[in-house]
């Protein structure tokens, strides 16, 4: 495997995590607390997976960035580690980031020995938001610094990016497949209600802050069809006007034929719950394309930066 298609995939990896730590905190919050001590279980080891796969993705990161750095292979750029960490910039926000990471643990202990609670879902939401801005400042976002208004935006475009599409996953996976074993057929009307208001808000931010992005990054329109950025951004700009159109479809067709189901017999709730959930598998899968689609842009360089 090439050192960039590495970066891709670790980073691809580093974005679901982050999507997934998101939105266990909000779920716990308001979103979808666990309908069972069973489920709940199964967050806190997902949130285990997810902050393992964060810091795999984190450490990968450095040793590839360390390279380019040193301009040495990969597989030699061990031995210059400390020297990036104790004098770039980088290295610095790295070393934050790995303690973001730290609190995130704190957290996941917290959860393990006494369960999920507002305190710690607030902590995880803290971390979430840090890591974000972290991850933003070392883009071609943060070349004006951590606090300037381009890393600010391009930070709240990867954290509502991660809860659009991470609350999907968590609904496909954990929330509605629970709630259909237990045929808490009012539960699953509710929340998927729940889940259609918070995607909708989620949306505006990820299209405010990507207008934002996108202004910022081309010359000008030609560049959507005379550069490699913004052929790959026409892509993700499509994968996303998908996923809009799904989410269209849920918030004003799927979602309340479920509810107006789950009010009325088992049979038809059952029904309706299965659609919704196929759905569901279809959006989230269509999420993964455009996170992968979003890391090879970062990798571009936009034509801005190629006096375009």
């Amino acid at each position: 495997m090439s050192g960039a298609t590495l970066a891709i995939a670790g980073e691809s990896l580093d974005r679901l995590a982050l999507a997934l730590v998101t939105t266990l905190a909000v779920a716990s919050l308001w979103l979808a607390p666990s309908a069972s001590p069973a489920e709940a279980v199964r967050r806190t080891w997902l949130l285990a997976a997810a902050g393992l796969v964060m810091l795999a993705a984190t450490v990968i990161e450095l040793l590839l960035r360390t390279a380019v750095m040193a301009d040495v292979a990969p597989v030699q750029a061990w031995e210059f580690i400390p020297r990036v960490l104790g004098h770039s910039d980088y290295g610095l926000y790295w070393q934050w980031r790995l303690g973001a990471w730290g609190v995130m643990l704190l957290a996941w202990l917290w959860i393990w020995r006494r369960g999920w609670s507002a305190g710690a879902a607030t902590l995880l939401l803290g971390v979430a938001l840090a890591t974000a801005l972290l991850v933003s400042v070392t883009s071609h976002a943060g070349e004006a610094g951590l606090w300037s208004l381009a890393n600010l935006m391009n930070s709240l475009h990867l954290l509502s990016t991660a809860l659009w599409g991470g609350a999907i996953l968590l609904y496909a996976l954990l929330v509605l497949p629970e709630l259909r074993r237990q045929a808490q057929w009012p539960r699953i009307g509710e929340r998927a209600m729940r889940l259609s208001t918070l995607a909708g808000l989620a949306l505006a931010l990820v299209l405010v802050t990507g207008v934002y992005n996108a202004w910022r990054q081309l010359g000008g329109l030609s560049d959507l069809w005379t550069s490699t950025y913004g052929w790959t951004l026409s892509i993700k700009l499509t994968l996303v006007a998908l996923m809009m159109t799904v989410g269209a479809l849920n918030r004003f067709r799927w979602v309340p034929r479920l509810v107006a189901a789950t009010r009325q017999n088992p049979a038809s709730a059952a029904a309706s719950a299965r659609h919704f959930l196929l759905v569901l598998h279809i959006d989230a899968l269509v999420f993964l394309t455009v996170l992968i689609s979003a890391v090879v842009l970062g990798t571009l360089p936009p034509p801005v930066h190629n006096g375009g």
